[in-house]
């Protein structure tokens, strides 16, 4: 399950060992193939129809909140239910059976969308009365009128607790790709899955619609190039290396819908550390996740044989000549789209860069994504998902919370500000290669501004075919 680094550090022993467990027992309902008991919880288990005829109903405390729908980094609305109970709740029905969250979303239009998950009470440890615990549902959802009905079910004594609410989704403001969400369902309910999975979400088959407008000229070569290299200036390079992929895979997987009726992105992975192109598709639309996926799992910044740390120096030697071979052809309209977090090479050759004829036809393009990209906004992770089941102390928080802090470049082509304030160039090694290159770079500090960003992508490919 997913957890957050920051507040697990808090713990005590006795609370750490209680969130493990609560982290092993908390899985969807769907999932009894493997797990070890014999049958677990399912929603058709439950008279959920007849509580939902009946007034709102209390049998065991707990706080239901939903929060406002955020604009994930997938660029999908996602709307979370989230139930909270006090410890003391969990301390008497500790040691048997489950606590079941279910839950229904309904549209305007009378479709339903069930789902649950839960929390295996007989691997709650003792010690959670001074506790608070959260369980967590999401979904992607489209703009719209909702009713949402939700229990909470004790399956040993089917006490349970049930309510009504409304949720409205509200139309982006502004929003620059009001088709993108054309022919998606209104709701998707996410799974629960670990990374590398919960990055790109395989079972959202789906993608976004995001046509390029070509007045009937052959549509343009887009390729994409993701970095699964850490950088170099990290005391924890696994670290920074999940983090850089939490959002850049699902970027990667927004601007695999760009013309993918016509011509879809080809899509490689450049691992610069081992001098290679570990992952290669002719069509992102159609990408082998379960390839991908291996190659990341497979992928330990941490782990560097003899050969790897040979290779270390020329690591910029490498990403410039292979730059230079993807984007330096003449040819047809062709964008090459890097997608990165900040990276910065330690100790490099200087090589000089190669010298690419002029060619209004190549564009090369460099997304940097912020550490901070879509983090502290009502508890959203980078990817859009929070933590299945949270067993901590009770979290208090009044006022906004806070905004996305960090990362944002400040204006000015290639120029940011240093760490005493003098301007420098290039903020980092990525960028101090492309931009000699006739690179565009642009900082991607929030989902927000990555809408943004492709819908001016889409503009500028169709002006420029």
């Amino acid at each position: 399950m997913r957890t957050t680094p920051a507040r697990t550090k808090q713990h005590t022993p006795l609370r750490l060992a209680t969130l493990v467990a609560a982290f092993a027992a908390f899985c969807p309902s769907h999932s009894a193939a493997s797990d070890p008991e014999p049958r677990l919880p399912r929603f058709s288990d439950f008279p959920f129809d007849e509580w939902a005829a009946a007034p709102d109903h209390s049998a065991i405390k707990w706080q239901l909140k939903l929060p406002p729908p955020q604009l994930s980094a997938h660029q999908r609305l996602i709307a979370q239910i989230q139930a909270v109970v006090p410890g003391s709740e969990l301390e008497k029905r500790r040691g048997r059976g489950d606590l079941v969250l279910l839950a229904r979303f309904e549209d305007s239009d009378g479709r339903r969308w069930p789902a649950s998950g839960r929390l295996n009470l007989a691997k709650v440890q003792a010690g959670v009365k001074s506790q608070e615990l959260t369980l967590s549902l999401s979904a992607f959802v489209r703009p719209g009128d909702y009713r949402v009905q939700v229990a909470l079910v004790d399956s040993k004594t089917m006490e349970h607790s049930f309510t009504h609410r409304k949720l409205h989704v509200g139309l982006l403001k502004s929003d620059l790709l009001p088709d993108a969400w054309l022919g998606l369902p209104s709701v998707e309910v996410l799974p629960f899955i670990d990374a590398p999975d919960s990055w790109f979400l395989p079972a959202v088959k789906q993608r976004l619609h995001l046509p390029i407008p070509n007045a009937n000229k052959p549509p343009p070569r887009i390729d994409l190039m993701v970095n699964l290299t850490p950088s170099g200036r990290t005391w924890n390079p696994a670290g920074s290396l999940r983090g850089s992929m939490a959002v850049v895979i699902p970027a990667l997987k927004v601007l695999s819908g760009l013309n993918e009726k016509t011509r879809p992105p080809s899509a490689c992975v450049i691992d610069l550390t081992r001098h290679r192109i570990g992952f290669e598709t002719a069509n992102a639309a159609a990408l082998d996740w379960k390839a991908f996926a291996r190659l990341l799992t497979e992928s330990n910044p941490g782990i560097i044989d003899a050969k790897s740390l040979a290779l270390q120096s020329s690591m910029r030697d490498y990403f410039t000549h292979e730059i230079a071979r993807r984007a330096g052809d003449s040819g047809p309209p062709r964008w090459l789209i890097v997608l990165s977090g900040r990276l910065d090479f330690a100790r490099q050759d200087e090589t000089p860069l190669p010298e690419l004829p002029p060619d209004p036809n190549r564009h090369i393009v460099y997304l940097r994504f912020a550490p901070a990209f879509g983090n502290g906004r009502s508890g959203v992770l980078p990817v859009g998902l929070p933590p299945d089941v949270r067993i901590g102390p009770p979290q208090r928080v009044h006022g906004p919370m806070p905004g996305p802090g960090g990362g944002a470049l400040p204006g000015g082509p290639g120029r940011s500000r240093g760490p005493e304030g003098g301007e420098v160039l290039y903020p980092d090694d990525i960028e101090r290669v492309l931009k000699p290159l006739g690179a565009q770079v642009i900082g991607v500090p929030t989902p927000e501004a990555f809408r943004k960003i492709v819908a001016t992508l889409i503009d500028e490919i169709a002006a420029n075919e």
